[in-house]
């Protein structure tokens, strides 16, 4: 046998979420298949038929979601179906197999779930997908070319070869190795005395002028004597330099600046050939090497010169303020010549110094404080939870809300300014400034607020009907009467009494009078003419009452007729003894018509029998009751019924007391203005009928139709004056012109216009277009072409090798101007102060010699037969002599060809780095710099984006700018940010009935949890185990609300029948019933529990029928009162009175009965009991706020019973206790949040890794159960990945000596390159390194090959 089961069935439940439950079948199982009785199986083993699930609704899909992982690595086919990964030939590609995760999570935290959730939604994402593995490329390069020629012709030197790629390494293929090799090399010992004799290069001398050309020649004649005069036209070379050189300075005299004052000198050094000993010795020795430089240009040094002092300038600080921090005042020098060469630079131009302003009439300064708007209207609706049904209706909503105003900054001026303390004009209003202005804490923009909430009129029950009574008895004339009934108003309702229903109801009738008798008890019956026994009368002891039953002196009744004596009989002792006729009963009817008739009854009961002959027989049975018609009046009820009081309007007739309180006040204009008057419309309704002529309701009770009231002052719009037009902001663009930008201006709403006040105009925010500047604002510095090369005057080089040739080293300036952005002149000044620094105005120049290395320029690169592939060269060529040199030959020094890659137009985007935070599109409430506009419902959920940031890469990986593959620089995606969940609980229950029937219980209602909050929704209310929260308040049950009711007692029953006699032992029985009480008296029967089954009359009796001839007494009194404290020396008593006397001889029993007062049997001590406080009550169309806390004051005796209040009042107890007590019920509010802070600065120049933040902060913390403020309170998204730059440098090669100036001197060579550094957090911060070619605008550092020395 094994137990078999079937799947599990579809998950259950009424709740959503976790609390369903599924099931499935289990029986037990033969194991050729048919099935058997459980009891054939370990019940052991049985599993289980039932478990706990996870029922879904549709509210879920917004929680739940597939996390789809990344696929994995592409996985042959053939690996996948063999099992381990095995090498394999790949031809032309391969298929493959890709793998990832996916699983079920909540969102909220990333928690795996049950696949089951997201399956119910949509079906799962398959978890694997085909691929191809193309075959990796590895790189082809060409073989290598012929070694170059070495060079050096003597000593160690250097030659190179080159190969070029033919094909770039693809899918992972080989890296290219490398391009160039080189070799060293070594043609033969270098020969000559280069190890005896060795140059010594002293340093430059101060740079001079040299003397003028008449100077040296007055110095020439005065050692010489007058020589011979020049041949007309030859002129020697520096006669020939010297009028080029005056031909150069007046053409640029034009455009010399005058602050500088540029002058060429020269300067020498020596030049010694020292022996290995140290001695100096001829410089011929040191031949044939080329010998150093002895003389060279150089600019003459002058010093920075400035003007004095100006004076100083106004302080910054134009009022008096000792709070505030002091002004600052500058003074500044102009310069008059700029520093050239080594000269001193230039002193501070600008300074300054902190000051007070002085003199008289200096007005204080401006404080700046915060104002704040009137308190918009108290809402309800912004308390209610998502679920409250009064969301979809409004009106009506009272108690806890909230208000808001709007807070902003305004100039506080007390001597000129005055805010709206006393305000009578709007134009006193300040002017609103931007907030940065005002410092200190921002006054709260939103509070709690109050809106009472409306006390319903509450009215007692309808009286009994009164007497037919004329509808004014002081005008009897007419013959139309009335029946009125009446009820009263039992609280204090909102507005008084008007908003109250009708209190008055009335019928007609016939035969009205005023005044009546009203009957108040009726004498003993005395028999007539004396006798003991025998027909006799009973007096009727009467009042006058009026038509509301109140005593009134008897004259008035004078019309009225009087009662008759009631006859009655006096039984003698053989006759019949009949009981007093009962009450009579509730009329049956409240009125009457064709169809319906009311009736009451009464009845009587035989006492005793008759005795035989003589005496008086007793009735038959009909003649024991009596039933009579009552409520004959018709069924048609009449009453005033009121409409709405109307709106308070001005009266004329009181315009001279409304002129004397039409002023305004200086408050908040609530207060009343002026007397107006208020109308509302009566009609006479009929009940169930509609509306009668006026005539059928009595005039007596009809309410007023108008009354007096107070009219509200009328509050007009006030507003603020329209703020200072904002700054013009001045943005050019790239060609510097000046683009179109606007201003704007804003008013606030102070107070807004009620009570037919004047209304705010819509304009509140004016924009206009900005005044374009002609000239953007900004300075550079502009650079004029470089000046001639000039030389060492000739005659101090006119004896060195190359002076007829004039060429050799030289210095050249230039001019320098400062500009505007639009290329107009700009004073110098303004560059020194704004633009960069001042470029250079000299430098080093070559006029090439004959003998120097002269090459043609650079060629245009070679054409590449495609994108990416390949190399590009350009070359160049020795001219002339050059040719034939051997130093001209040296290509690392005169390179003739450049090598570089192809230009690769191909990019490849992909994403790095995580996602961002998921952040909502812009456009919520734009936060404005004037008014703080109070934090709402701000859009905090719903379909936002997530942003990852994408790098772009060339077609060798290397990392180049983002727009190269036409990106943003970001991917976004679509995400959602789950809304908040509030707790959402079922509506009350109904109230349970009051705990007791009598007296002071509990009553309770209920609500139990539907749905709990998720998302940061608002928090339920503490629930108890079975997630229920319930309501107790106390109750007041009606003691006499359920009366038991007894019927007449039955015939006796004798037991011991004397068929002659009919008397002695017997038994009586009657029915008691328990009976609802109304204000006529027991109305109908109810079930018996709710009568108080202590208090229930007996239903039978057992005694003695008197026999004829024997005394007979009524029925027993009521017992007296036991005295106050109970105890048993006191008694009470009841007495019954002689009916029929007996006959000679006979005696009647004791007409007095006592018992001795027993505690707790039939003497009980009564005392109050006040229950506990209820829990705080409010409004039904309330949510939070003020209410009140009841409790009861109960009537208990000695046994702990409660009984009804007139127990207690009987024995005058103190009942002074307060039964209600004001309370407040926290109010929900939602925590407010600030607006998020624009984006930050990237964390990073350059790089992957860098990120934006924006915060937020907490404006209003959640109160009560309001919705708890989100963990989120900062925001993160990646910024744009831009290639990080520097130069790197190549190791030093080995020193080796050229024969280049200076002897002595070695040199090695070393590559400065750029390159790119990438930081990537995956290769563990290594250095990735990618060559870019110098002709790309990515590269940010310009790409050279140079020769460095070092000595």
């Amino acid at each position: 046998l094994s137990v078999a089961q079937s799947p599990w069935g579809r998950c259950m439940g009424s709740d959503c979420g976790p609390g369903g439950s599924q099931s499935r079948a289990v029986w037990c199982a033969h194991v050729d298949g048919w099935t058997t009785l459980h009891t054939n199986c370990d019940q052991g083993q049985r599993p289980l038929n039932q478990r706990n699930c996870f029922r879904v609704c549709d509210w879920h899909k917004d929680l739940y979601d597939w996390k789809l992982g990344a696929w994995n690595e592409c996985v042959p086919v053939s690996a996948r179906t063999f099992g381990a990964l095995r090498p394999f030939t790949c031809s032309g590609g391969e298929e493959g197999i890709q793998t990832r995760e996916v699983g079920c999570i909540l969102k909220s935290d990333g928690s795996p779930a049950e696949d089951a959730i997201c399956e119910y939604f949509e079906p799962k994402p398959r978890l694997e997908q085909a691929c191809l593995i193309p075959c990796p490329q590895d790189c082809v390069v060409s073989e290598y070319s012929p070694w170059t020629s070495c060079s050096k012709t003597c000593g160690t030197g250097l030659k190179n070869r080159v190969r070029s790629v033919l094909v770039p390494p693809l899918f992972g293929g080989a890296i290219c190795a490398n391009l160039t090799e080189f070799q060293s090399c070594k043609l033969g010992p270098c020969t000559g005395p280069e190890g005896m004799y060795s140059l010594r290069v002293g340093p430059w001398n101060p740079c001079t002028l040299p003397q003028t050309r008449t100077e040296r020649q007055a110095k020439r004649r005065k050692g010489k004597g007058q020589g011979l005069r020049d041949r007309a036209g030859v002129k020697d070379p520096e006669t020939r330099e010297l009028i080029q050189k005056k031909r150069t300075r007046n053409r640029l005299n034009r455009q010399e600046s005058p602050f500088w004052d540029i002058q060429v000198g020269y300067q020498t050094r020596d030049v010694t050939c020292i022996h290995r000993n140290g001695s100096a010795v001829g410089r011929l020795l040191c031949a044939p090497r080329d010998l150093p430089l002895t003389v060279q240009s150089c600019v003459m040094p002058k010093d920075c010169q400035v003007t004095d002092w100006a004076e100083w300038g106004p302080c910054s600080k134009t009022c008096v303020d000792p709070e505030t921090s002091r002004g600052n005042r500058s003074r500044i020098r102009q310069v008059l010549q700029f520093p050239v060469g080594e000269g001193a630079e230039c002193p501070p131009l600008e300074e300054s110094e902190s000051c007070e302003p002085a003199g008289e009439g200096v007005p204080p300064c401006a404080t700046y404080t915060w104002r704040t708007t009137e308190w918009s209207d108290c809402r309800v609706d912004p308390l209610l939870s998502q679920q409250d049904r009064r969301r979809s209706n409004l009106t009506g909503l009272c108690g806890g809300g909230l208000q808001t105003r709007e807070v902003y900054c305004v100039q506080a001026n007390a001597e000129l300014l005055k805010y709206l303390n006393d305000l009578r004009e709007k134009d006193k209003a300040s002017r609103p400034v931007e907030n940065k202005l005002c410092v200190g804490p921002i006054p709260n923009r939103s509070q709690l607020c109050q809106i009472p909430c409306p006390i319903d009129c509450e009215v007692s029950p309808w009286g009994a009907w009164g007497p037919c009574t004329f509808e004014n008895c002081d005008d009897q004339a007419g013959k139309k009467g009335f029946k009125l009934r009446r009820r009263r108003i039992t609280n204090e309702p909102t507005g008084g009494p008007g908003n109250c229903p009708h209190l008055v109801e009335a019928v007609p009738c016939d035969e009205p009078s005023c005044y009546n008798w009203q009957l108040v008890s009726l004498d003993e019956c005395v028999p007539d003419d004396g006798k003991p026994c025998g027909p006799g009368t009973r007096l009727a002891q009467v009042q006058c009452v009026n038509s509301n039953g109140e005593e009134v002196d008897r004259n008035l009744c004078s019309s009225a007729p009087a009662l008759e004596p009631v006859p009655c009989e006096v039984p003698c002792s053989r006759d019949c003894v009949l009981s007093d006729w009962t009450s009579w009963s509730t009329c049956s009817q409240t009125c009457s018509s064709k169809t319906i008739e009311g009736k009451q009854m009464r009845t009587r009961s035989i006492l005793a029998y008759n005795a035989g002959e003589g005496g008086t027989l007793c009735p038959n049975s009909s003649s024991l009751q009596e039933v009579r018609n009552c409520n004959e009046h018709a069924c048609t009820v009449y009453h005033w019924q009121t409409g709405p009081w109307g709106p308070c309007t001005e009266d004329p007739s009181a315009s001279s007391i409304n002129t004397s309180i039409s002023v305004r006040g200086g408050g908040d204009g609530q207060g009343p203005c002026s007397l107006g008057m208020q109308t509302r419309k009566v009609i006479c309704v009929r009940v169930n009928v509609g509306q009668v002529p006026p005539k059928k309701c009595p005039d007596g009770p009809r309410p007023n139709t108008m009354r007096p009231c107070q009219l509200p002052c009328k509050k007009d719009c006030i507003m603020t004056p329209f703020s200072d037009w904002t700054p013009c902001p001045v943005t050019c663009d790239a060609a510097g012109n000046a683009l179109k930008t606007k201003q704007s201006r804003k008013r606030l709403i102070i107070q807004l216009p009620s009570n037919g006040g004047q209304d705010c105009p819509e304009l509140l925010e004016e924009e206009r277009d900005c005044e374009v500047p002609k000239i953007c604002p900004g300075f550079r510095w502009k650079t004029h072409k470089w000046r001639k090369c000039q030389l060492v005057p000739w005659f101090l080089r006119q004896n060195s090798a190359g002076a007829q040739e004039t060429c050799g080293p030289g210095l050249q300036t230039r001019a320098v101007s400062c500009r505007q952005l639009d290329g107009t002149q700009a004073d110098i000044s303004e560059c020194l102060k704004f633009a960069k620094a001042m470029p250079t105005i000299t430098q080093r120049c070559q006029l090439p010699c004959q003998d120097d290395c002269q090459l043609t320029n650079w060629s245009k690169f070679s054409s590449c037969t495609a994108d990416c592939v390949g190399v590009r060269t350009r070359k160049r060529a020795l001219i002339g002599r050059s040719k034939k040199k051997d130093k001209c030959k040296n290509t690392q020094m005169y390179p003739l060809s450049e090598t570089q890659y192809c230009p690769c137009d191909k990019y490849n985007a992909q994403p790095v780095g995580n996602w961002s935070d998921c952040i909502l599109p812009e456009g919520g409430r734009v936060e404005s710099s004037l008014g703080m506009k109070v934090q709402g419902d701000i859009k905090e959920c719903g379909q936002g984006y997530r942003y990852q940031a994408m790098v772009c890469y060339d077609q060798d990986n290397r990392l180049v700018e983002t727009l190269r593959c036409n990106s943003h620089g970001y991917i976004e995606e679509a995400c959602i940010i789950p809304c908040p969940s509030d707790c959402k609980l079922s509506e009350w229950s109904n109230w349970s009935r009051c705990s007791k029937s009598c007296g002071s219980g509990v009553k309770v209602r209920s609500k139990w949890l539907r749905e709990k909050p998720y998302n940061g929704g608002r928090p339920c209310p503490k629930l108890d185990h079975i997630n229920q929260v319930y309501e107790v308040v106390p109750c007041q049950s009606d003691c006499n609300q359920y009366v038991w009711v007894a019927e007449p007692w039955s015939v006796w029953k004798v037991s011991n029948v004397d068929l002659k006699e009919n008397c002695g032992e017997g038994v009586q029985t009657r029915k008691v019933r328990c009976m609802l009480n109304t204000i006529d008296g027991p109305s109908e029967s109810v079930e018996d529990y709710l009568c108080d089954p202590e208090e229930m009359p007996l239903g039978a009796r057992e005694s003695r029928l008197p026999c004829p001839e024997d005394c007979v007494l009524n029925d027993w009194g009521p017992w007296s009162r036991c005295s106050l404290p109970c105890t048993r020396t006191n008694s009470r008593v009841r007495t019954a009175y002689t009916l029929r006397s007996p006959s000679v001889g006979r005696e009647c029993p004791n007409t007095t009965d006592s018992e001795p007062c027993s505690l707790n049997l039939n003497c009980f001590n009564y005392f109050y009991n006040i229950t506990d406080w209820s829990t705080c009550q409010l409004s039904p169309t309330a949510v939070c706020g003020s209410g009140i806390k009841t409790r009861m004051l109960d009537c208990v005796r000695s046994t702990g019973k409660s009984v009804d209040m007139k127990f207690c009042e009987k024995v005058r107890l103190s009942s002074k206790v307060a039964d209600e007590h004001l309370c407040v019920v926290e109010c929900p509010v939602n925590c407010q949040l600030s607006e998020w802070s624009a984006w930050s600065e990237c964390s990073q120049t350059c790089g992957l890794e860098g990120k934006m933040w924006r915060q937020r902060s907490v404006v209003q913390a959640s109160q009560g159960d309001g919705r708890p403020c989100p963990s989120q309170m900062e925001q993160w998204k990646p910024c744009p990945v831009r290639p990080c730059y520097r130069w790197q440098y190549s190791p030093w090669s080995d020193c080796s000596l050229a024969s280049i100036e200076g002897f002595g001197l070695c040199w090695t060579a070393l590559w400065l390159e750029c390159v790119c550094d990438v930081y990537i957090t995956s290769l563990q911060n290594a250095n990735v390194h990618f060559l870019v070619n110098k002709d790309k605008t990515a590269c940010r550092c310009a790409q050279i090959y140079l020769f460095l020395s070092r000595l």
